[in-house]
Formats: structure tokens, sequence, C-alpha cells
């Protein structure tokens, strides 16, 4: 940084401040015009310096980087310390007390606390989106936004987890770029922009939002509907059939015909919008037609070893993506209550992790297929893979010891995977789709005690509970939205509660609440007799600070790409 000060900055009048030391920025240096600009300035006083420092990045508009970079370091300084030093804690403080989660399993829970804390210093409502470096600063081969599966796996934990407020610059990313991605991804990649627009239905389905989701959803799913008829042709038996198109990364970027990455997304797309639009009572021409293919489109291509790429390609390498997979997680378009389904996509896991003894799975191989095995209640399988990320048996990925994880030989830092290995996590505890809130849903054998507080599912409830000695003891829920609210409790035959609002068994461990907007009730199991609580559980010495920087654990190589020459 040193050298960067002295070649690139010249300290000008117009960046200096009164009573302060200068304050700098790219701004004179023509090289770095129309480009991201760093200021910063430090105060002295008697007791100590502080220093004040501000990155901007305003591409694609020019010339104000700079500008925008000053003016916040201006801001900063004429605003007392101590009032930004309190604001500043007092964001925090709030941050993490939106909910809580307590496991046995003392590294985990600590993995998935820093997860939490590396969301909020890397997000903002008002920010820019979250890329795929997070708060990384290094050169990579991989710097930006990348579709095919990062970006949408970034942005899973800050649903369960209560934090959607600094998940809207997603929501802002779609808005304003909508009509440049579509046009981007309109070939073979459709796939990709499409799977992110169920990041943005997802964020509103978890706040309980239908007006936001029939008027900024629906019109922009229509869109991508519209493109997909154009990838759509009648086969000699009459039924639909796609074009060759990209099932992410598998071979390359080559493309498949009937890759199921795209009937699945297509599914979920139709059947979503047909959901809405219905309820709406609009659009009935397109909702008829939207009909017509789900009936008449081919059915996911499969062989002896479960889900193929394509109905031409079986998953015959060791293949790091799981987006043959999508049809049931994250999509749900194949049921996981349905044995049929269950077997077919067990089956496809288990082949995809063990052909060539994955030698080509990486991180979120696993925390993929650890969210697939709780979505069909299988806990102790979950947990295994999990815990095979967590020790680092991961392929040709790199988890080190601050949480963070690189592939490359350690070169390309990537923040997805952590993230998502969060919302892995969260998954064994809370669940909500099928229009049903599933409480400890695939809790291991070895989890005897566990709670947490305030996670969100969707629906725009907020979900509390408690397991103790194996059971579910309560579960208390908060409605935000009025949706219907159906409850599954693994194990509950019957719940008692208090209060007149009205509970009804619908099947074993299955009851429906009638939970208005705003009202909140507490179910108990039937031999529960104590005060609800919500409480840490104490872990062993040996699994408190587990990670951070550890004497004699640091990397021996260095996994950087060179440092470009830049001529000035």
């Amino acid at each position: 940084m040193e050298r960067i000060r002295s070649e690139l900055i010249r300290p000008a009048a117009a960046n200096q401040l009164p009573n302060h030391e200068p304050l700098l920025s790219f701004a004179d240096c023509p090289v770095w015009r129309n480009r991201p600009a760093t200021a910063w300035q430090i105060t002295n006083s008697e007791s100590r310096s502080t220093l004040y420092l501000s990155i901007a990045n305003e591409i694609p508009a020019a010339k104000q980087s700079a500008k925008v970079a000053v003016k916040t370091v201006q801001d900063a300084t004429s605003v007392a310390f101590e009032v930004l030093e309190k604001e500043h804690r007092d964001w925090w403080h709030a941050y993490f007390q939106k909910s809580f989660l307590s496991i046995p399993d003392g590294r985990m829970e600590s993995f998935f606390w820093i997860q939490l804390y590396k969301m909020a210093a890397c997000s903002r409502a008002d920010g820019p989106a979250l890329d795929l470096l997070g708060p990384f600063l290094k050169i990579t081969g991989w710097p930006g936004l990348w579709w095919n599966l990062n970006v949408q796996l970034t942005y899973w934990p800050f649903n369960t987890s209560n934090h959607l407020d600094i998940a809207e610059n997603f929501i802002t990313l779609i808005d304003e770029n909508f009509d440049f991605m579509l046009a981007k991804h309109s070939g073979k990649s459709l796939g990709d922009f499409a799977w992110a627009l169920h990041n943005y239905w997802l964020i509103y389905r978890y706040k309980g939002d239908h007006e936001a989701i029939q008027e900024k959803w629906v019109p922009k799913a229509m869109r991508i509907a519209k493109v997909y008829e154009g990838k759509q042709l009648r086969n000699d038996s009459g039924k639909i059939e796609l074009t060759p198109m990209g099932s992410p990364e598998y071979q390359g970027f080559k493309s498949f015909p009937n890759t199921n990455y795209n009937l699945a997304i297509l599914r979920w797309l139709l059947n979503t919008l047909i959901e809405n639009c219905e309820k709406a009572e609009m659009h009935p021409e397109e909702v008829a037609k939207w009909k017509h293919t789900l009936v008449d489109l081919i059915p996911y291509p499969q062989d002896e070893n479960g889900l193929m790429i394509g109905s031409e390609q079986p998953v015959d390498i060791s293949h790091r993506h799981y987006s043959h997979l999508l049809a049931l997680y994250p999509l749900f378009q194949l049921n996981p209550d349905s044995p049929d389904d269950r077997d077919l996509v067990i089956k496809s896991v288990k082949h995809w992790h063990r052909i060539d003894n994955g030698k080509g799975l990486v991180g979120y191989s696993y925390t993929g297929a650890a969210s697939l095995y709780a979505a069909f209640g299988q806990g102790n399988e979950a947990n295994h893979v999990l815990q095979t990320f967590l020790d680092g048996n991961i392929g040709g990925g790199l988890l080190l010891s601050n949480t963070f994880y690189m592939e490359s030989n350690g070169k390309n830092p990537v923040i997805e995977t952590p993230l998502s290995g969060a919302a892995s996590i969260m998954e064994l505890l809370l669940q909500s789709w099928g229009k049903k809130i599933r409480v400890f849903p695939a809790t291991p054998d070895v989890w005897e005690n566990a709670s947490f507080d305030q996670l969100r599912a969707q629906g725009g409830f907020l979900v509390s509970a408690a397991r103790t000695q194996g059971k579910t003891q309560w579960v208390a829920i908060k409605s935000l939205a009025g949706e219907p609210c159906v409850l599954k409790v693994p194990g509950w035959d019957s719940a008692k509660t208090t209060g007149d609002i009205k509970v009804n068994k619908i099947a074993a461990g299955e009851f429906s609440i009638d939970l208005k907007a705003g009202q909140e009730i507490l179910l108990v199991s039937d031999d529960y007799e104590s005060n609800p609580v919500i409480a840490s559980i104490p872990h062993d010495k040996a699994e408190q600070n587990l990670y951070g920087v550890k004497k004699g654990m640091s990397l021996k190589e260095i996994m950087e790409y060179p440092v470009p020459e830049y001529e000035y």
C-alpha cells in the first residue's frame, strides 16, 4: 500500500480538510478515473489517532467514485467519534439479537455464528450486492458476481436467519439490471438467471409479501417464461422437449438437450406463476398455456444411477455442481414426502458423491448434499457430510482456520460455500417448503438437545423451539403476514396450547393453526410442564475458540496469483 500511495496519490487542495491530515484519494491520478476509489484521513488528538477510510465503486458512472469516497469520509469526520462508535455497536448488537440457535456440536455452532458475522460484515441494504469475494482482498481469477450457483448459495442463509433487511441489495440488483441480465442470459445460460429469480421470490416468500410477488416477481417471471417458449419443441410423441442448454460447468459449458437443470427450473417457474396468477385472477390465457406446457413437458431424464445431466448425458464423471438435482432442492418440484421421488434422488446423491471416488467434488458439493439429505429428514446423513466439510476433506477446496474457503489451490477465495453451510445447518432445525413449517425435521440422533429463537419460515413466520432428550418440548410461532399456518413436528401426536387460537390436528405430527397477522402462539408437548426457555448449550473447552489464527497453523505456501504490474 505504501508503494501505491507514493506513486499514485497526490494530495490536492480539494482533498484537504481543515485541521486534519490530508484526505487522500485516487481522484487525481488519470489511470484511476472511472474506476473504484479509496479515500482516507487520519485525525490526531493527544491520546490517539483515528483512521477514517472509505472505498467507493460507482462504476459505470464516470468520475464519481472518488467524489463518493471523499464525501463519505467528510461526513464521518463531521460527527463525534463516540457517536459513530455507539451507532456501530448498537447496530451489531441488534443484528445478533434477531435470531439465535444453539446445538450440541460446538464446532458447527461456532462455524454458523462466524458465517452470520461475515454476512453482516459485507452486506447492507443500500450497498452493492454481495459478490464472490465477500470481504476478501486478494488477487483472484473470479472477481465479480457469478450466476450459475454462486450468487444463489450466497443469499440462502439471509432468509431463515431472519436477516432479510441486509439482503435487500439482491432485490435492487435484479430490479436495476433485469433487462440487461435477461438479454445476456437468453441463450444456453437462461437457467442461471431464471434460478436467480428463485432467490428473488424466496426473499418475498420469507417476508410473506404477496403484493411484491404479484407486482414485481410475476412480470419478471413471465418474461423469462416467454424466453423459455423459444427453447421448446415437440417430439414425435407430442411431448415438449428443451433444446440444448447448459447444465452448469458439466464438461465445461457444453450444452445438452433436456437438461434436468432447466426442466426443474421451468417447472418451478410455471407452477409458481400459475399459483400466483390464479390467486390474483389475472392472465387466464397464459395460465391455461402454462398448464398445457406442464402436462406435455417430458419427464426428468434418468438412468440406473438416478437423475442424469440431460436426455443424452448421464452423470459419468465426478462433478462438483448438483444442478441436475435442483428439482428436489431447492426447487421442490420433486417431493421429499413421495417414496418414488425420495428413492430417485437419494440414489442420485449417492452416485454423485461416489463416482470417481468424489475427486471432482468441492466444498459446496458437501453443503448441497447436506441440504438434500435434510430435506428427506435424514439428519444423520446430513450431519455426516457436514462433518466431512468441516474437517476440510473437500477435494479441490480449502477451508481455512478462519472459515474462509478457497478453490484453485487456494488462489480463488469464494464466500458462497461457507454461507451455504450456514443455510444447511439451519435446515437441520427448521424447514418451510411445501407450505409447512417443519420444526426439527432433520436433527441428527446425537443432537438430543437443541434450541432456536426467531428463525424465519416462508410465509412470514418467526419460529422458536426447544428440543430436550431427543424430543421437541415446545414451539412458538408468530405470524407477520397472516398466511395459512401448518406446523409439522416429528414425534408429536398431539399438542397443548393456551388461549383461543384454533389448532386442528390434520395428520400425525401436523397441525393447522388459525393464526392472524400479528398473533403468536405457544404449543407444548403433552408431558411438558416447565416454562419455555431458550438457553445456550454448554460446550467442552476443547470445542471452544476452534476458529481463527492459530500458532503453527499458518499456510505453508503462498497461494496467490502474482500481483500484476501496472504502468502509470
